[in-house]
Formats: C-alpha cells, sequence, structure tokens
C-alpha cells in the first residue's frame, strides 16, 4: 500500500497484450449492450433502449425548452429565490469545515491544511461535530439564530486563522498554493477540462434539485418531520408517537440548524437539504483523492466523474435520505484506515531493528490516523445504525488484524500495540456515536433504541411492537433467485446505477500496481453487498453507499492502459454513458426535476401531490388551538397547523382514545367506549378534525407490507359519526381511485375490510382513499 508518484504511468497486464486489450474492449461493448437491454427494476415499462435515440431531442430540450401551453411559474427568473437558502447552506459549510480543520489540528492529522485529503477530513468531522453541538443545544433548549449564527462564524474565523498559521508553520509561508497559468495548453489540462465539463450539470442539477420541496415519505415522516418538530417546540426530546427519531440523527441535526438560522422549518429544511448535497461533492473529492494517490491523477479525475455522473449520486442528493451522508463517511473511513495501515508498515519496517523501549511506543503519526478513522466511523453509525455493520465492525477489525499481522515478530509488541490502536479506534467511534447512544440510553432505557429490544427493551415498546418491527425490517428470503435478482439489481437493472461503475471496476485487474489495495477493495465491496443480501430487508438505497469504493476502482480499470486504442474506447463509453445518464437525471426519472419553479408554486403543487388533504386542510389556516388526529397518515412534514399521529411502529392513538382496552380480545373484536367519553378526550387535545389516510392503512394491510391494526375500520367512524362525536365527512375532491384498475388482492382485501369505501360515480366504482372528519361541538360550543 505504500505511495508511488501520483502521475507516474500505470503498469498494465502483460504491457497491454493485444489479447487483454482486445477483450477490454469487447467487455465494454457486451456490457453496454446488456445494460441497455435488461428491464428496469422500478420503471419497468420504460426501456432503456427506447431512451437511446431521445437523447439528442431530451439534451436539446435542457438548452431550449419547447414552449408550454399554459406554463406555471418557472425560470431563471426565480433563481434570486434560492439565494437566501444558499447563504444558510454557506454559513453551514463554512462553519463546518473551520470546526474540522481546528480538530484535525487538535488531533495532529498530519496533512497541509489545504490538501484534498485534509479537506475531506476536515469537512466531514466538522460536518460531524456541528452536527453533534446541535444536538447539545437541543436537549439544552438554547438553540437560538443568533446563538447558531455566532458559534459558526466564530468557528469559520478560528478555522480560518489556523489554517494560515498551521500552513506558515509547515511551510514558512502563508498560502502554500501556488496558482499559474500553464505555459501550454497540455493533453493533461485539457483533460482535466473534460472532466469537469462533464460533472458540471450534474452538479448543476443537484445543486438547484436539492432545494426543492420534497415528496417522499420518509423525508416527510421523519428526515424532515422529527426536525420540524424540534424546531416548532424549541428542543428536542423524545418522540413517543414517532420511533425513527430514535435513531441517530447527524443529518437531520443539520437540517434542524439550517431550519434555526433561516428562522422558518419549511425553507430551512431546504437550506439543510442543500447541505445534505454537499456530502456528493465530500465524496467525489475523496474519491478523487484515493484513486490518485495510489494510481494516478487520470484514474482519479475519471473516478471522480463516474460518481458524480452517477445518478445514484444525483438522486441521494436531492432527496433527504442519509446514504449520502454514509457514502461520504464510509469512504473517508476507508482513506482514513488505508493511510493507518500504511503508517503502521513504516513504524514495523522502521522499528523492527530497534532494541530501546522507543519501540514499544506507538508514533504519534499512528495515533492520530487510528483516532482519525474511529472519529470517522463513529460518524458512519451516527448517519444511522446499518453504519456501525458497513464500516465500525469491518474497519475496526480490519486495523486490528492487521496490526496482529503485520507485529507478529514481537508478540509483546503485538499486544500492547493492537490493544492501544483497538482503544484509540474505539474512542474516536464513542466520541461520535455515543452522544446518541446516550441520549437514547436515558430516554429509553436502550441505547440502540428501537433495536436489540430483546436484549436493552425499550420505554414505549412492547413484544407485539417489537415483533412488527422485526417482521418489517428482517431478512428477507434467501435464494438463488434472489441473489440473482439482487446482483442484477446492484449492477445493471437499477433505474439509477450507472453503467461506468460495474463495466469499468472489473478492468481494475488488468492494473498490475498495489493490486493487494485493489483486493481488499473488492473484499469489501464483497462484504458489503452480501451484509445487504443477507442482514437487511433489501432496499435498493441501502447498497449505494458501497458505490464511492466501487468508483475508485472504475478510475482505475479505466486507465489501466494507455494504448490510444484503449483510450478511444473508454472515451466514447464514458460520453455515451454521461449523457445517458444526464437524460436520466433531468428528464424527471431521477426524481423531482423542477429545478426553477416558483417556490410558493412548487410548495403547492408537491403538497398536492404527496397528500392533497393535508393541503386543503392547510388552506383551512386553522388556529393554534385547533389540532388535527391523524390516522394512517405519518408524512406530516408539510403540515402548516398543529397535528397529533403516529407512526405505523408506534401504539395506534385512535384505537387507545376510542377503543374499551381489553388485552385478552383481538382488535378488531374491541369495543368502543362511551361517546361522552370519546367526546371530551377530541376536547380534551383540542382535536378539531380527524384525517384518516385510508389508502395507507390499506398498504399498511397488505400481506407484504407492515401491518396496521384490525380496530381502525370505516364502521367505526360511521359509528362516531352517528353518537354526535364526528361530523359527515368533509366533501372528497381527490381521494378517489378506480377500484377496477387495483391490483386483485388489494380489491379482495378491501372487499373483506371495507367494503364501505367502494363508492359507484358515473358508472364505475372507486376507492375511498382518504377522509376528513370534523369534530362535532358539544352543547356548550354551540350555544
Amino acid at each position: 500500500m505504500n505511495k508511488t508518484p501520483a502521475d507516474s504511468p500505470l503498469e498494465s497486464l502483460e504491457n497491454d497484450s493485444p489479447l487483454f486489450l482486445n477483450g477490454a474492449l469487447v467487455w465494454l461493448l457486451l456490457f453496454f449492450i446488456a445494460y441497455l437491454s435488461v428491464p428496469l427494476t422500478n420503471n419497468q415499462e420504460i426501456g432503456r433502449w427506447d431512451i437511446v435515440p431521445e437523447i439528442p431531442f431530451l439534451l436539446l430540450d435542457l438548452v431550449d425548452p419547447l414552449p408550454e401551453e399554459n406554463p406555471h411559474p418557472a425560470g431563471w427568473a426565480y433563481f434570486p429565490q434560492r439565494i437566501p437558502l444558499m447563504g444558510v447552506a454557506a454559513v453551514v459549510l463554512l462553519g463546518a469545515w473551520g470546526l474540522g480543520q481546528l480538530v484535525t489540528r487538535l488531533i495532529r492529522v498530519p496533512l497541509p491544511p489545504f490538501s484534498a485529503e485534509r479537506t475531506v477530513f476536515a469537512s466531514g468531522l466538522g460536518l460531524s461535530f456541528v452536527s453533534l453541538l446541535t444536538l447539545g443545544g437541543g436537549l439544552l433548549g438554547i438553540l437560538s439564530q443568533g446563538l447558531c449564527y455566532a458559534v459558526l462564524i466564530t468557528t469559520t474565523i478560528a478555522g480560518i486563522v489556523s489554517a494560515f498559521q498551521e500552513t506558515k508553520q509547515k511551510t514558512g509561508s502563508l498560502v502554500s498554493l501556488k496558482l499559474s497559468l500553464p505555459e501550454s495548453i497540455t493533453f493533461d489540462a485539457l483533460f482535466r477540462v473534460g472532466c469537469c465539463l462533464l460533472m458540471s450539470p450534474f452538479v448543476l442539477s443537484m445543486f438547484l434539485g436539492s432545494m426543492l420541496p420534497s415528496t417522499d415519505y420518509d423525508v416527510l415522516e421523519y428526515h424532515f418531520g422529527g426536525p420540524k418538530e424540534y424546531y416548532q417546540q424549541g428542543y428536542i426530546s423524545f418522540l413517543p408517537h414517532n420511533v425513527y427519531t430514535s435513531f441517530p440523527f447527524l443529518t437531520e441535526m443539520l437540517t434542524l440548524l439550517s431550519m434555526t438560522l433561516k428562522g422558518d422549518w419549511f425553507s430551512g429544511a431546504q437550506a439543510g437539504k442543500l447541505v445534505l448535497m454537499s456530502f456528493a461533492l465530500f465524496s467525489a473529492l475523496g474519491i478523487f483523492t484515493t484513486t490518485r494517490h495510489w494510481f494516478g491523477s487520470a484514474a482519479g479525475w475519471i473516478a471522480a466523474t463516474v460518481f458524480l455522473t452517477n445518478p445514484w449520486t444525483y438522486r441521494m442528493s436531492i432527496i433527504a435520505y442519509t446514504e449520502g451522508a454514509l457514502s461520504f463517511y464510509l469512504l473517508a473511513s476507508l482513506l482514513s484506515l488505508i493511510l493507518t495501515i500504511v503508517a503502521l508498515q513504516k513504524w514495523r519496517a522502521r522499528d523492527q531493528d530497534t532494541a530501546d523501549d522507543t519501540a514499544s511506543r506507538l508514533p504519534g503519526e499512528l495515533g492520530s490516523w487510528t483516532f482519525l478513522t474511529g472519529l470517522l466511523s463513529g460518524s458512519a453509525m451516527a448517519t444511522k445504525y446499518p453504519g456501525v455493520l458497513s464500516v465500525v465492525i469491518p474497519l475496526g477489525l480490519t486495523l486490528l488484524g492487521f496490526s496482529w499481522v503485520l507485529l507478529k515478530e514481537d508478540k509483546s509488541l503485538r499486544w500492547s500495540a493492537t490493544l492501544k490502536l483497538g482503544m484509540l479506534f474505539s474512542a474516536g467511534t464513542l466520541i461520535t456515536i455515543g452522544p446518541w447512544l446516550l441520549k437514547n440510553l436515558v430516554e429509553t432505557g436502550n441505547p440502540v433504541y428501537p433495536l436489540l429490544y430483546s436484549v436493552f427493551g425499550g420505554y414505549d415498546l412492547t413484544e407485539a411492537l417489537n415483533a412488527k418491527w422485526k417482521n418489517g425490517h428482517g431478512m428477507k428470503t434467501i435464494g438463488l433467485t434472489e441473489f440473482k435478482t439482487s446482483l442484477m439489481d446492484v449492477t445493471m437493472t437499477s433505474d439509477w446505477i450507472s453503467p461506468l461503475l460495474f463495466c469499468l471496476a472489473p478492468l481494475a485487474f488488468l492494473n498490475r500496481q498495489h493490486r493487494r489495495l485493489m483486493y481488499w477493495l473488492w473484499i469489501y465491496i464483497g462484504f458489503l453487498f452480501f451484509s445487504w443480501w443477507l442482514l437487511t430487508h433489501r432496499i435498493d438505497r441501502f447498497w449505494v453507499p458501497m458505490l464511492p469504493v466501487v468508483a475508485v476502482l472504475a478510475g482505475i480499470g479505466a486507465t489501466w492502459s494507455s494504448k490510444l486504442l484503449w483510450r478511444t474506447g473508454v472515451t466514447a463509453a464514458v460520453l455515451f454513458a454521461v449523457l445517458f445518464n444526464l437524460c436520466i437525471v433531468t428528464s424527471g426519472l431521477g426524481g423531482n426535476n423542477a429545478y426553477l419553479d416558483d417556490f410558493a408554486y412548487a410548495r403547492k403543487f408537491t403538497g398536492n401531490l404527496t397528500a392533497p388533504e393535508i393541503e386543503a386542510l392547510n388552506q383551512m389556516q386553522l388556529r393554534a388551538d385547533q389540532v388535527v388526529l391523524f390516522v394512517g397518515e405519518a408524512k406530516v412534514f408539510n403540515a402548516e397547523f398543529p397535528v397529533i399521529y403516529n407512526t405505523v411502529f408506534d401504539e395506534d392513538l385512535f384505537t387507545q382514545w376510542t377503543a374499551e382496552a381489553d388485552p385478552k380480545l383481538p382488535d378488531k373484536e374491541l369495543s368502543m367506549k362511551p361517546a361522552r367519553e370519546i367526546a371530551e378526550k377530541l376536547k380534551a387535545e383540542h382535536i378539531a378534525y380527524v384525517y384518516v389516510n385510508w389508502a395507507e392503512v390499506l398498504r399498511y394491510r397488505m400481506p407484504w407490507s407492515y401491518g396496521y391494526t384490525d380496530y381502525v375500520t370505516p364502521r367505526r367512524f360511521d359509528q362516531l359519526v352517528k353518537e354526535g362525536v364526528l361530523q359527515p365527512p368533509l366533501p372528497n375532491q381527490y381521494g378517489y381511485l378506480k377500484f377496477d384498475t387495483m391490483s386483485e388482492d388489494k380489491r379482495k382485501e378491501i372487499e373483506s375490510w371495507a367494503p364501505e369505501l367502494i363508492v359507484e360515480r358515473d358508472g364505475e366504482r372507486y376507492f375511498i382513499t382518504a377522509q376528513i372528519f370534523p369534530v362535532a361541538k358539544s352543547e356548550e360550543e354551540r350555544e
């Protein structure tokens, strides 16, 4: 793993043998044909071959779009609406970078302050520690706009001063970078400019797309919904109605911080999403510097280009999922681990003949790298619990394994050094994930709530809820057919996978330089794939964090040969794939692509798209004392009125409030409480409306879903209307779905569970997907 000059020519197998050269070109061609021929996983009605002839027209439409008959407000005239969001994101990112510079200097990371590697580590650590500071301020209830601005501006200034001061100490000059115009235009310069041109439309799309309102369920339910609740109540606390908010919330704290800085939960969330988008840029920088470090600058540029032009990267950048941050911390931890092992090898080589006491002391450089690896690994787990499986455990064991093997000639040193390295790694990990575990331990008695209920238990959880959780998040069927489907999805059939990743990555084996490092990278990719396939419920985005490692190998594979024929072939493949991916990204298949919509229009449009009933309630402009009870609905972020709700994995509040508790009876047979008692409860909670999302209840009731209580049926609400607790539902403008167009299993479920929701209109049957019931006023209120 020792470093060679970054721009040294790569050694290729058999000196670019015609056999391997022609074979590699044939592999490129066959892979692309197969890639274009296989059906997509999520949009099976669209074939990739159908997109190919449309590429020129789709690209032309980006530059000169066709006029619309009734255009909605959109265009560059609305770009200034984004400037405040950009300002908030800039404050967060600069403050995080400054704090990261201070931390990396404090732990003595042996890198120049303005180097690419140091920037990757400083940015990652800075964002992690800013997230922890937000958590601390939220738990103390002291988050305020002024305080947050003061802290971030202070860390920015302190980081800049520290970076220049450290640079002067190491180089004798305040600025280590020397910028000058090239005397002539070289091929390398043109190559780098070309890579930047290929990446730029994707970065611009991510930049604009990340500031659009979100439509994804998990985002509206807890990635944004949780920070919104914290912001509105003014502090962070346990939310018993939303189990997801007890997850580690590194990225969500950045959203909460942006809300606080902006002084508004809705637009602040969009600014927070812009901050999260930056993880893609930091990942690309990490990919570049990792590949360049061992395989040359050209490989680094191509690796970064492959990553940033991958539609999955775009998708994770415009949706506030955590996988973008986890991808970054996985790569940054891996880079830090490799540098740790290099330092360990140097120490062994330098001290294996030394007989004095200093041989047993860990070099400061080795300790710094180990501690840094722990901090980054803990940050990976702080983005989401699976980070312990994909980063903390494999990287920690790899570090200990290398220490044990490399120091095998001195048994006493092997034990002491391995123990010290393990303690340093663990200390770093606990610093960045520990506060989240401690928070859960204090609030619920379970540090990894809601996981491991059988070991730690957990406040507000029951055996039934735990069984539902395990059933919904447990392992899927294991078999050859399932394995083939999953392998194809990861490498080829996923709607948002770039053909360049798994087309070029295997060609890395043709490069003879640092082959042991490549083997380890492939082993890690294999571990990530099999841990996803064997130990998770196989949601596609859960394997996305492996893609930065694949991109590193793709950059190596693209530069395995220096022959003109190979360069021509791989250039053609890259250009075609980039143009194809750009069409996927900007055509809407990658997500919301209304980049320059008027914000007011975009907010209303996405609100009607995700939950038109919530938008209708927004238009009613309810008072602060008019609360809406949600039944079956948990994507509450867009609600501009007070709500009470629960997720599917929490106790159902409607059941708790209206049913006579009897543990001996199944939910379906529970009796309702007296109408007067229910009315008093609704009044005590200030409930003005009850919104029921029957479509969500149906989705949860399906055999392949999470399950939903049998207590909630239309008959319960009909009874409450008859007893005068609720009024008849408001006129329904949106909540209808053609019954006969639904799948057979859903039709059967509706007919057996809720036939009352089937109505006939204009000779066709419809399923009522949602209803809003006003709460009947009491006699005192009517008077």
